[in-house]
Parts: structure tokens; sequence; C-alpha cells
């Protein structure tokens, strides 16, 4: 195992090729203390490759982990999806119903209207007094 040593931080840092915030969030998380002098397998954790035994069992099991879980974030979306058709089906309905309690109300209104007029003319037909004519008034009948 060969030992790499670096005379501060910064030049770490640049020699990884990662920010110096990104090495210091690497080294906490490693438990890696930046003393100066570093393993091979230290350099490989702060430059951020993973250096697990079975890299590609990892991998695989990660990916199922991560397939599992959009499937189920899937499903939960379908649902919600169906919920809302079903919701807006409702609402279609009620607003059909409110259009045609809307309509037979107008037509009542109408309706009433007119029959107001009509009551309204034929009141003012028989209001209208008879004329009659100079002499007729003078002599009668």
């Amino acid at each position: 195992m060969t030992e790499h040593s670096f005379t501060s931080v910064k030049e770490l840092a640049i020699s990884l090729g990662i920010s110096r915030t990104t090495l210091y969030k690497r080294a906490k998380d490693a438990t890696i203390e930046l003393t100066g002098t570093y393993t091979d397998e230290q350099i490989d954790i702060l430059k951020g490759v993973q250096t697990s035994e079975h890299p590609s069992e990892h991998n695989e099991h990660e990916s199922e982990q991560n397939w599992t879980v959009l499937s189920e974030q899937l499903t939960v979306k379908d649902q919600q999806i169906k919920e809302l058709h079903e919701q807006l089906k409702q609402a279609q309905k009620l607003v059909d119903q409110a259009q045609q309690l809307q309509l037979k109300t107008q037509l009542q209104l109408e309706e009433k209207q007119e029959k107001i007029l009509l009551l309204e003319s034929a009141n003012k037909e028989e209001e209208v007094p008879e004329k009659k004519g100079f002499w007729r008034s003078l002599f009668g009948k």
C-alpha cells in the first residue's frame, strides 16, 4: 500500500479534481482525518471511487431497490390518476345537472312571463270604453 503526501488540503483537492468542500464532506463521511498523508484506499474514498469488494453486486442491489421504489411510486400515481378521473366524472355530472336545472327554471320563467303578458293585454282590451259619437251621446243608447 502506497502512501501519498500532500502539503495542503487545497493541493489534495486539486489532485483529486474535486472542490475543498466536497473533500471535507467525503472525509467527514468516511471519518478520514486530513493530516497530509493518505493511503491508496483513503485516496479512492476521497475521490469517490467505490471500494466495495463486489461493486457489481452492490450496483445490482441498488438498481433493484431503485426499481422497486419506482414501481411503487408508479402504482401510487396510477391510483391517484384513477381517483382524479372519477372526481372529474362526478364533477361533469354535477355540471350537467346544474345546466338542466337552470334551463328548466328559465323555461318556467319564460312561460310565466308569457302568461302575465297575455293577462295584461286581455285586461287592456276590457278596459277600453266604447267610443260614442256626439249625437249618440246626446240622444242615448
